[in-house]
Order: C-alpha cells, then sequence, then structure tokens
C-alpha cells in the first residue's frame, strides 16, 4: 500500500510513526508544542523540568482542597474499614 499525499503541505513533510504523531497530537493538544519544527524530546524534557523541585504549598492546599484529604467524616470512614477488615489489611 503506497502513501498518497493529497496537498502540497503534506507532501513535504515527512511519515510518522504512528506512536510520535501520537506524542505530537497529545502534546499539540496540551499546549506544550509551540513550534511545530521543534522536536518533541524538547517540549517534554521543558515540561518535566516544571515539576523538579518541591510542590509549592498554595498547590498542596488546592489539591487537598480538591480530594477532600481534611476531611473528619472521610477519616472516620477510613478507620471503620480498617476496623471491618481486621487482620486481613495486613496483607495490603
Amino acid at each position: 500500500m503506497s502513501t498518497v499525499r493529497c496537498s502540497a503541505r503534506l507532501a513535504t513533510r515527512r511519515p510518522m510513526p504512528a506512536m510520535q504523531q501520537a506524542q505530537h497530537n497529545l502534546c499539540k493538544k496540551l499546549g506544550l508544542l509551540t513550534d511545530e519544527m521543534q522536536p518533541i524530546e524538547v517540549e517534554l524534557q521543558e515540561f518535566l523540568s516544571m515539576f523538579q523541585g518541591p510542590v509549592p504549598q498554595d498547590i498542596i492546599v488546592a489539591l487537598t482542597a480538591i480530594f477532600n484529604l481534611n476531611d473528619p467524616v472521610a477519616e472516620q470512614l477510613d478507620e471503620a474499614m480498617v476496623v471491618a477488615a481486621g487482620e486481613a489489611i495486613e496483607d495490603f
């Protein structure tokens, strides 16, 4: 099966493997890809470098609120589940 390019723009582009095309599309949708010609690896390294340091306190507070981690009722439910599971919880 041959690849047929219908437009001049697509005819000048080199074919890209499916995995690389998927990464390219994902990076573009996430807003990480700023330059079409820049390799995806460069953009991914820039993205990963944002997470090299400690998480700022305001982000921790926001995530704690989003996931309801300081909810006393949720803590009571967790403790009740531990009691209900008994010794079987140690296996986990």
